[in-house]
């Protein structure tokens, strides 16, 4: 079954995003496949205002490291988790 995600490929504005569309992913041990419900495409990263010294540079970001979402699928050795669960992640 295929998905649909957005990918940030350059510095800018609604410009840098993407839309890929791709076959979804199984998730494997240890991890947690989630339906995103609604996730972030934080302006400070599409605008490098936020570009550490060292990744100065444009690249591919994944957007989406804060969302909300249900888990959908779980890998071998998973537990606290449960199908249709709503999670929310955020990382820096």
């Amino acid at each position: 079954m295929k998905h649909t995600r957005i990918i940030v490929t350059h510095y800018g504005g609604p410009d840098a995003l993407q839309l890929v569309e791709e076959e979804r992913p199984e998730p494997k041990r240890g991890e947690v496949r989630v339906k995103v419900l609604a996730a972030g495409v934080a302006f400070a990263r599409r605008t490098g205002a936020r570009a550490h010294a060292s990744r100065n540079a444009p690249r591919a970001l994944h957007a989406g490291w804060d969302l909300i979402g249900i888990v959908d699928r779980l890998g071998d050795g998973i537990s606290g988790l449960e199908l249709g669960q709503i999670v929310a992640a955020a990382a820096d």
